[in-house]
């Protein structure tokens, strides 16, 4: 019952996916807060020459978001996490051997391609492991064991490089490869199949179908600008802050507020969300975070003795809106998908992230570099536009999708 009022969905059959989770998320919080500086540090390469080898493995690596869709439905989620993980695991352990730019690149597309193939499997086994009652639940509850992880993995990664030095760098690489193993290990013995196994559609269409279901891809790029929202704060915060001139210490513990309320109100925001519309909450996050923006923009103005207070307030308005956002979006996207394309069609919805990833660290700063104010001020007349095209496309999408609460209700008069 308490489980119940906090929002946690049926686990049973399941801990091993949510401990897989877990390390999974603890060894990418050991190594990503460190991750230019590791092989700037320990490989003694130019952080110039670091983040264009990145870059280059990213771009290259964003086709596979396509395959992965086509692999999850011929042999079903369950199977290709358990690859992603193993590739991942591979990439990053190569990442020990690295001492020149072409073996950067190398073993940082191998991790990458497991990274693609991984997100955009991810949230196919989820709704295949959850009832569709559930899914918002299910969504939620991954997101906060995630939060969970990183943020333990976050400040354990500092305190180890304090301590250790160079050291440091190596074990949280290897902690963070091993962690990878550790997932797959556990996908593989400990968690119960899913129902969905793979597909009988024929593999011949590829993605024929889902690209001629038109209020899908609408969807899709209102997610976009969902997602482009959802980066601002890693992307766009930091930069505002040293305008505003507040000490640096407020970047990371804002940072760490924000996991904070992500892992502990999560499921609970999930639970009292129920009995709306996916697409109405979503048009509320948008609003928020669109309001959110615009608070940003005002901070600008704001005393500096309650500046500080003033911005870890307006956090809670950007929270808010992620922990809206992020469960109800991938419930609505796979509710809308048909089960035999539903690798398909969330790879396409993933994919959405891969695009304002590219878009939004570019466009962030050449706006910021004209003027402070007008990032913040695009970004939130985008998020409402996107908001007032969900409203417009609610009609066009399956109504089991955008409404799961009344369909459960009509079950149970059925019943």
């Amino acid at each position: 019952m308490i489980a119940k009022h906090l929002g946690l969905p049926r686990t049973k059959g399941a801990e091993g996916f949510l401990a897989a989770i877990i390390i999974d998320a603890l060894g990418s919080g050991l190594f990503v807060p460190f991750s230019l500086l590791y092989f700037h540090v320990a490989a003694s390469l130019p952080l110039v020459n670091v983040g264009f080898a990145l870059s280059t493995a990213a771009i290259c690596t964003i086709p596979i978001v396509f395959l992965a869709g086509l692999l999850v439905d011929r042999f079903s989620a369950r199977h290709i996490v358990i690859a992603a993980q193993v590739l991942q695991g591979c990439g990053v352990l190569g990442y020990l051997l690295v001492n020149n730019i072409f073996s950067l690149v190398v073993y940082a597309s191998l991790a990458l391609i497991g990274q693609r193939l991984f997100w955009s499997s991810y949230f196919v086994l989820i709704a295949d492991l959850a009832t569709k009652e559930e899914r918002d639940r299910w969504y939620g509850l991954a997101g906060a064991a995630q939060s969970i992880g990183i943020g333990v993995g976050g400040l354990a990664s500092g305190f180890l490089v304090a301590s250790s030095g160079l050291i440091g760098y190596h074990l949280i690489v290897g902690v963070d490869a091993l962690s990878f193993f550790l997932a797959a290990l556990l996908l593989l013995f400990s968690l119960r199949k899913p129902g969905r196994q793979s597909s009988s559609q024929p593999q011949s269409t590829g993605y024929r179908l889902v690209l001629q279901d038109w209020p899908f891809l609408a969807l899709t790029a209102t997610n976009i600008i969902f997602a482009i929202g959802s980066m601002l704060l890693g992307i766009g915060i930091p930069l505002h802050l040293e305008a505003l001139k507040v000490p640096v210490w407020v970047v990371g513990a804002i940072f760490a507020f924000n996991t904070v309320l992500l892992a502990t109100i999560q499921t609970l925001i999930v639970r009292l969300l129920e009995p709306y519309r996916r697409t109405r909450i979503l048009m509320l996050a948008g609003v928020l975070w669109s309001g959110w923006c615009l608070l940003c923009t005002l901070a600008l103005a704001i005393p500096s003795v309650v500046l500080i207070p003033y911005l870890f307030g307006i956090t809670c308005i950007y929270s808010l809106a992620e922990l809206m956002h992020a469960p109800t979006s991938n419930a609505l996207a796979a509710a809308a998908s048909p089960e035999a394309l539903r690798g398909r069609y969330l790879a396409l919805f993933q994919f959405a992230w891969s695009i304002a990833s590219i878009l939004t660290p570019g466009l962030f700063t050449l706006l910021f570099a004209m003027n402070t104010s007008l990032p913040w001020l695009s970004a939130a007349l985008l998020l409402l536009v996107a908001s007032f095209a969900l409203f417009l496309l609610e009609r066009r999408l399956p109504t089991h999708a955008v409404r799961p609460s009344a369909m459960s209700a009509d079950q149970e008069r059925v019943g």
